[in-house]
């Protein structure tokens, strides 16, 4: 019954491998400090923080987790934590600061209180992607795009996949996906949400049908009803279909197993059916509904 889709944008639509493209140091930032944002990264599954890590790393620059003290994890702001005894957090940028349509997405890292460096990280659509929001489309299905990135990355995904720029949602904290999901429920919307993070969580199960990223986390694939082992996008479409073909299999198996009893049973009573032949009929019918639910292996 589903007829609109939320989709997540990082690991949902986009390969989730993210690229650290460019670090810009603030006046006064120091290669120490930029140490202390790895340290505090190290310590974060997100797919922002492992390509900051691993960025830096190319960089020169090592973090060790076992510096990192009082981490918090705060979903769609950011993370933060003590780490050599100053105060380091890592956060979305400030609406505004990046709108070149790149598609980066755009993160600064404080340390004590005070921007010390921004980074551009960016990842890819899923080359499935485009192919499977057409399909969506194909079935009835009105897809949209739901993220807390910046509307710079999220629009170059849209455009990317072919989501209609007026079905984008972008710098959304998770309580905004929950509450799109419970909008779009109250105008009579059957809604699906597809997602990989702790962010999604709460919007997967509000769902009407909550799908799962296999490639995410452990919170994603607890809190949906439906989980896509491999993290095969085009999957979500096909799920769709296999469902819709499965519950018209059973209401045509249960229109002739009743068919047959209502037809059947007063001749059986009156005496007017050969016994041998009502055993055979019945017989039959059981074929049919094997047969006929065989079909959906195709």
């Amino acid at each position: 019954a589903v007829d609109t889709m939320v989709l997540d944008k990082t690991g949902t639509l986009t390969t989730g491998v993210m690229t650290l493209v460019n670090v810009d140091l603030s006046p006064g930032g120091t290669a120490e400090e930029l140490e202390l944002v790895a340290c505090l990264e190290a310590s974060s599954e997100h797919p922002l923080a492992r390509a900051i890590v691993a960025g830096l790393r190319e960089r020169e620059v090592h973090g060790d987790v076992s510096r990192v003290v009082d981490f918090e994890n705060r979903p769609g702001v950011g993370v933060m934590g003590v780490v050599n005894g100053r105060l380091v957090s890592v956060r979305r940028a400030s609406i505004g600061s990046r709108d070149d349509g790149d598609g980066a997405t755009i993160v600064e890292a404080l340390v004590d209180g005070r921007v010390r460096a921004k980074f551009a990280v960016s990842d890819r659509p899923r080359v499935e992607a485009a192919d499977t929001i057409r399909r969506l489309r194909d079935i009835g299905v009105t897809p949209m795009i739901a993220s807390g990135d910046s509307w710079s990355a999220v629009r170059h995904v849209a455009r990317e996949t072919g989501i209609d720029e007026s079905d984008v949602r972008a710098e959304v904290l998770p309580d905004d996906k929950l509450r799109l999901v419970h909008e779009l429920q109250r105008t009579g919307r059957t809604v699906a949400m597809v997602g990989d993070g702790v962010n999604d969580a709460a919007a997967l199960v509000a769902a009407d049908l909550g799908i799962a990223m296999g490639t995410g986390t452990d919170a994603a694939m607890e809190a949906g009803d439906l989980t896509i082992v491999s993290g095969d996008l085009s999957l979500v479409p096909e799920a769709l279909n296999i469902s819709r073909r499965t519950l018209r299999t059973i209401k045509a198996n249960l229109f002739w197993a009743f068919a047959y009893n209502v037809a059947a049973l007063p001749l059986a009573v009156a005496g007017l059916m050969n016994p041998m032949l009502a055993g055979l009929a019945m017989a039959l019918s059981s074929v049919f509904v094997v047969s006929n639910s065989l079909r959906l292996r195709r």
